[in-house]
């Protein structure tokens, strides 16, 4: 930890901040030095964002003060991008991306960071972009990036800024080994200039050049200690869950369907404004198959997702099978999507965050704010965001066992926009997981959970494909995050396909 007589860039003193009645933070004490590396961590919905909006001034406390050095400049990488807002796109309908790839209106990155880098300079844009790798997106659509793509893009912008404290929540996820390790370089140089970072971080996740460790429980400071001294399974508030293996009961709910090709790829290609993304793609998924699909960030895995899920309308002009029936045969988009459940980031992304909505239930006039865990949760059944969805007897037990098996109960009746990103993660889990698809696409499930969640979903899921006839796409830059149940896997490398076969 450094010496607190260096100059302090921000102090907060007494903080205290509720929302809903419930205390998300808790008289925080806290001075951030100049050049300082400053990691907040703690488990999901501990208040590490909340902390990190304060510091950023984004939120203004309940009580206490919060002082900054004069013309200090800060800029936040948020955890989820705007560039669909940026982009002037009012939909929250995730297919949208790819139907409007081509219009005139979205931005290129090139042109993106003109509009939102304060005072623009090519000559720092090449250095950055060479930096972050990003050369060759400059002329891509922003909103055809990948998740990984996106962030670097965000870091981008924050340097193009010079800010004097730049605050990344949780800055290595969605990124490949490859970019984490360039992220960390950049970092390092930047603290030898004195710039200070503040890092929103999962507690397995704190990286060696930290100088100091903010550990966060239930709004509270419970250590604060040099990163040399912190030990997250030491005396931390962290606890980690008992999961017996008879935890799980059987499921509720039966599943009828017999397809044998759940996806069937020939001779595939993709392009964007005549660049190709996927190439010559030849690959079959058939029932009961578990595959991990992986390659670096850029590789093609959301494109090829997004065909399997019926969102992007290139579907339409490649031999493509989906659930033993050619695509373009008579199904509409939402045939398709009822028997699969689905999570990803960039769902996340798209979720209630705009004035449309994914299936509005018809005729209703609904609030956001007014839907609850356990009505997301629900709205998996019939693909839809509203409520239309029965909430019968037996569809309250399917959401009840699902939030219990995930340990997300206590949350069922609060507003889902009210949870943290990580709860809001879990909740799109259960909603995939309540109909007991045919195909589950889980895209970086974990993103975003702390590792005890994390620990808890992938056994959870184990046992979930062990038991039960389920076919599965799962999508992790991490090893550790890869399900024991996995049988197959597709590994792509720009675009093509490198490796393709049983998972060893």
């Amino acid at each position: 930890m450094r010496n607190q007589t260096e100059k302090i860039l921000v102090e907060l003193a007494d903080l205290c901040y509720q929302a809903n009645r419930k205390k998300i933070l808790n008289s925080i004490h806290l001075k951030i030095t100049k050049g300082d590396v400053l990691v907040i961590t703690g488990p999901s919905g501990c208040g590490k964002t909340t902390l990190a909006k304060f510091i950023s001034g984004e939120l203004k406390p309940d009580n206490g003060e919060l002082r900054y050095a004069e013309n200090i400049k800060i800029e936040m990488v948020s955890q989820q991008d705007h560039f669909v807002t940026d982009s002037g796109l009012r939909t929250s309908y995730y297919g949208q991306r790819y139907e409007n790839l081509n219009a005139e209106g979205i931005p290129t990155v090139a042109s993106y960071f003109e509009k939102v880098v304060s005072q623009f300079q090519k000559v720092q844009l090449h250095e950055i972009a060479r930096d972050l790798e990003i050369q060759s997106l400059l002329d891509r659509k922003i909103l055809s990036l990948s998740n990984g793509e996106r962030k670097r893009i965000q870091l981008a912008v924050a340097l193009l800024n010079f800010p004097d404290l730049i605050i990344l929540d949780q800055p290595f996820v969605g990124l490949d080994l490859h970019f984490r390790e360039i992220l960390a370089q950049i970092i390092t140089r930047l603290k030898l200039k004195e710039v200070t970072f503040i890092l929103v971080s999962d507690p397995s996740h704190i990286p060696d050049f930290a100088d100091t460790v903010l550990e966060l429980n239930q709004g509270n400071i419970v250590r604060l200690e040099a990163r040399d001294q912190y030990n997250s399974t030491g005396n931390s508030e962290l606890k980690q869950w008992d999961f017996p293996s008879n935890e799980i009961e059987p499921i509720p709910y039966s599943q009828t369907s017999d397809f044998q090709v759940i996806v069937g790829m020939k001779n595939l290609n993709v392009s964007f404004s005549g660049k190709l993304i996927l190439r010559d793609i030849n690959w079959e998924v058939k029932s009961g198959e578990l595959w991990l699909l992986y390659g670096h960030n850029g590789a093609g895995k959301t494109t090829l997702l997004s065909l399997i899920t019926a969102d992007n309308p290139q579907g339409y002009t490649n031999d493509l099978v989906l659930f033993d029936r050619k695509r373009g045969s008579g199904e509409s988009i939402w045939d398709i999507k009822r028997k699969i459940g689905f999570v990803s980031p960039e769902l996340h992304l798209y979720f209630l965050r705009r004035k449309s909505i994914y299936q509005p239930a018809p005729g209703t006039q609904m609030s956001y704010n007014s839907l609850n865990c356990t009505d997301v949760v629900l709205s998996g059944l019939n693909d839809e965001i509203g409520f239309n969805t029965s909430r019968s007897e037996q569809n309250l037990r399917l959401a009840k066992h699902w939030l219990q098996r995930l340990n997300m109960y206590h949350l069922e009746k609060l507003p889902f926009l009210h949870c943290s990103l990580g709860e809001q993660r879990i909740m799109l889990l259960a909603r995939a997981l309540i109909k007991n698809p045919d195909l589950l696409i889980l895209d970086e499930p974990c993103q975003g959970l702390d590792p005890f969640q994390t620990e808890r979903f992938i056994k959870l899921l184990n046992l979930i494909c062990r038991s039960g006839k389920t076919t599965m796409i799962y999508v992790t830059h991490r090893a550790e995050e890869i399900p024991s149940c996995i049988t197959h896997n597709l590994e792509l490398e720009n675009g093509k396909i490198k490796n393709c076969g049983i998972y060893k």
